[in-house]
């Protein structure tokens, strides 16, 4: 121990030690300074990650899904063994030996990473890598990483592999939106994690190592070469045989678009609408986190239709309003360069040598040169989109025109396809062209669509040309909302012509002059006041005045024709103003008002006249709401659209949830149109005096008018439809029991049709956004009437063929039309009226007639 002795020895160990015990010390420190603030791992045992909300349709089918992270939880017995195999292969082999670090990678990675002199190996194991996703941020330093390796240890010591693998496996992220392996399987491959193949496992397994390095379908390239190098690994870790490893390698996977993806597609403007009600509910993080089950009263099928129906109704429309020119003109010389410029534009590929000399030819072909010298197209136009073309030819001789998409991929037009494409003049009636050189010429760029075959067509598309159509983007707006008159629940909502162009629900959301629409409210009510379909009404000339702004209101007929005396049931039937306005006036604006709130009414009504020609401005939706209460035989009807909602644990949160938000703004950058003001147009008139929204006087689902009375007016509305001089003839062709009333203002800025059959009801509001002329003869009857029959059609197609149901109360009797008298052997008219008991007529028309001559007779002797 001499060396003890020596003093300086005694120093150096003494600063030895002190330096090992700051450095315990310090290490200590560090540890503690590491691990004061780590994730406590009962956030681990109750994992909750964020998971997507579903929307269903009534049938359980999904329409629509809410997230802010795409995940759907897969328990681990669910997931097949090949699936986890590819995933221990690719991330981490040996995961059942270790203890949350293997020692042995990293070793192997710190030598691989520096004879390349940089970061070109990982060796994090799939413990630190669910520890990194679920409980840490990703930043990458050396606190992170020893924070990492601390709380790997501890998951290995709590939690067993298995848990670990159903926490990894679910978290991780996978590149286009998807978290989780769950997730994953239907993002790329469209079906359940259960189905998948060793390819497609393969596929999945090396996307979390970086999702946009190998994306399938970013980099497809970079994909097959990471999807192989994890198949290797299997075949070198013994996870399958030889034979299966070739057969995978030889089968890459096909990538399927998911059928039910989050796009709400067709339900876009209803999925708007529950996703906006739930985030008042339940709050935007519940939605876009909690994985909540939506279950809604669409009917997705219907849905479809009506999209189909609006869309269809609003370019019939347009096309009757005329062509409103190219969106530009090219000059001949310049055909080649607009041609490549086409084929971005339309993403459609050419040729592999830029069909140069195509474009050239098509550029400087001769305006007489036949069709039928063009080189067959090598890129097929897609049906149903809309591309840009260059018209390069119009054959006065043949009537066509020839059309440019890209170099190589041609169309033609026919002049039977485009008769409708006369100068746009909403003011003028339509008329079909003779000459398709009307409507097109050469440099003219505008929109086209590929034709849909025709079997009946007589004309011969040339060979290498596709049949295309001439399309314009519609200016007119429309809406549909179609109710289940059993349930009260929302069937179809169609808010506008495209939601990806305008999120504004034109349902819920704006307000419009329902016109003639607002006349079976009047009629009904005058029915509860004591008239019948036989009361005798008077159709003359009247004149109001206003005395304190002298303001003159002189009420007209559409056809400016006056019928004398009518009865109420053809004054609705005809949608007579001037016979509605005196039968107004003898009811009541006070009553009036008051009956169209009972039946759910809520808008601020105008308190003078012209509300009997619907002045004032209501929603879709309450006004369809309100036809409901015919339909139902009296109820009280309030929409629903949601079901119920359910928690991620199968608790139900909200049910039966009813559309009653009619009074909502529009959202930000969105302008309803003309909502800031009650202005009495339909009268010709100012701003009249309104009274403020009222709230409903009965619950949903309550009696609020008797059956009897209810079934008057359903009567009356039927002979819309069926009687020869009613506006709603269109709806015969559905030939099945339906009532309905055509509504148009009178300078034709709104078109209307509300209608129902004994099992739907349904309305449809065709108009711009702003109030503005919609074209010559665009009536309710026009306009939408046709919507609303094409969407009927499908509505009813599997639903029996029934008539109303008619209350006991009522009793029926042959009257003659003219005077609403009973029906004599001279009455020209006939129709079989329905009348509450007691208010029928007793006295016969052909008497009457009898009595009236008399008095003429003995008028004319006195002189």
């Amino acid at each position: 121990m001499v060396f003890l002795r020596s003093r300086g020895s005694r120093i150096l160990l003494a600063g030895a030690a002190l330096v090992f015990v700051a450095g315990a010390v310090g290490a200590i420190a560090v540890y503690l300074a590491v691990v004061r603030d780590l994730p406590d791992l009962r956030d681990v045992r109750d994992y909750r990650p964020a998971l997507s909300s579903r929307v269903f349709d009534r049938n359980g089918e999904p329409i629509a899904e809410f997230f802010s992270e795409r995940r759907h939880l897969t328990p681990l017995e669910e997931i097949p063994q090949h699936v986890i195999q590819a995933f221990l292969a690719s991330e981490d082999s040996s995961f059942f030996e270790h203890g949350g670090i293997d020692y042995v990678s990293i070793l192997r990675a710190a030598w691989a990473n520096l004879r390349a002199g940089g970061n070109v190996q990982g060796a994090s194991t799939i413990t630190q890598q669910m520890v990194k996703g679920l409980l840490l941020t990703p930043e990458r330093t050396y606190v992170r990483k020893l924070r990492e390796a601390i709380l790997a240890r501890r998951i290995e010591q709590h939690f067993s592999k298995q848990e670990i693998l159903y926490l990894y496996l679910n978290q991780i992220y996978f590149g286009q939106g998807a978290y989780g392996i769950g997730e994953a399987a239907r993002t790329y491959f469209d079906k359940p994690v259960a189905e998948l193949g060793v390819s497609e496992a393969a596929l999945l397994a090396g996307l979390p190592k970086a999702p946009s390095r190998y994306s399938p379908t970013a980099h497809p390239e970079a994909a097959e070469k990471r999807r192989r190098y994890v198949l290797e690994r299997m075949l070198a870790e013994g996870f399958i045989e030889r034979d299966r490893y070739e057969f995978a390698v030889a089968s890459p996977p096909l990538l399927v678009e998911p059928r039910d993806f989050a796009d709400a597609g067709p339900a876009a403007y209803f999925v708007e609408e529950v996703r906006r009600r739930l985030f008042d509910e339940l709050g935007g993080d519940r939605v876009l986190r909690g994985g909540l089950r939506i279950e809604t009263t669409l009917d997705s099928e219907l849905q479809a239709a009506a999209v189909d129906a609006v869309q269809t109704g609003i370019r019939d429309l347009d096309h009757r309003q005329g062509y409103r020119g190219p969106l530009r003109q090219v000059p001949r010389e310049q055909f080649a360069d607009e041609i490549r410029r086409l084929a971005d534009a339309n993403d459609l590929v050419p040729d592999p040598d830029g069909g140069a000399a195509e474009a050239e030819a098509e550029a400087t072909a001769e305006p007489t040169a036949p069709a039928e010298t063009t080189e067959p197209a090598v890129v097929a136009l897609e049906p149903g989109v809309v591309y840009e073309g260059l018209v390069t030819q119009v054959d006065t001789k043949a009537n066509t025109a020839r059309v440019a998409f890209a170099p190589d991929v041609a169309g033609i037009v026919f002049h039977e396809d485009i008769r409708w494409a006369r100068r746009a003049n909403p003011e003028q009636a339509p008329y079909k062209i003779r000459e398709i050189a009307t409507a097109l010429s050469e440099g003219d760029v505008t929109h086209f669509t590929l034709r849909t075959p025709d079997d009946d067509a007589d004309e011969v598309v040339p060979e290498g040309l596709q049949r295309v159509n001439l399309v314009q983007h519609p200016i007119v707006q429309a809406a549909l909302f179609s109710v289940d008159v059993a349930s009260d629940e929302v069937l179809a909502m169609v808010g506008g012509y495209d939601f990806a162009e305008s999120q504004f629900n034109r349902v819920t959301q704006s307000r419009r002059q329902p016109g003639s629409a607002f006349k079976p409210i009047i009629y009904s009510a005058a029915l509860m006041n004591g008239y019948t379909p036989a009361s005798i009404l008077f159709d003359r000339p009247v004149v109001y005045t206003d005395e304190e702004s002298g303001f003159v209101w002189r009420p007209r007929n559409y056809k400016g024709s006056f019928y004398g005396p009518i009865t109420m049931r053809e004054a609705l039937v005809r949608s007579v103003n001037n016979a509605t306005v005196h039968l107004f006036r003898d009811v009541g604006v006070s009553r009036v008002v008051e009956y169209a709130r009972m039946i759910g009414i809520e808008s601020p009504l105008n308190h003078d006249l012209s509300l009997a020609l619907g002045s004032s401005e209501v929603s879709l939706a309450e006004l369809t709401g309100a036809y409901a209460v015919y339909a139902s035989g009296g109820r009280r009807v309030t929409p629903k659209f949601i079901h119920r909602v359910l928690d991620r644990n199968g608790e139900v949160l909200l049910e039966d949830v009813t559309l009653d938000g009619f009074r909502e703004e529009a959202p930000e950058g969105e302008t309803p149109a003309d909502a800031a003001e009650d202005v009495d147009v339909a009268a010709g008139g100012e701003a009249t005096p309104t009274e403020e929204p009222a709230e409903p006087d009965a619950p949903a689902g309550e009696q609020i008018l008797p059956p009897e009375l209810a079934y008057l007016t359903t009567s009356m509305l039927k002979a819309v439809v069926f009687d020869p001089d009613g506006t709603g003839w269109r709806l015969k062709d559905l030939h099945r029991p339906v009532a309905g009333k055509t509504g148009t203002t009178n300078d034709q800025a709104d078109a209307w049709f509300m209608g129902y059959s004994p099992d739907v009801v349904t309305g449809v509001w065709v108009g711009h956004d702003e109030s503005r002329y919609l074209g010559w003869g665009e009536t309710g009857s026009r306009a939408a009437a046709p919507i609303w029959v094409d969407y009927m059609r499908v509505a009813l197609r599997n639903r029996p063929v029934r008539d109303f149901p008619v209350p006991d109360p009522i009793v029926f009797a042959r009257i003659d039309r003219e005077t609403g008298l009973l029906a004599g052997p001279a009455s020209k008219g006939v129709v079989f009226e329905a009348f509450l008991p007691g208010t029928e007529p007793t006295e016969r028309a052909d008497a009457a007639r009898t009595t009236a001559e008399g008095r003429r007779q003995l008028r004319m002797d006195d002189f």
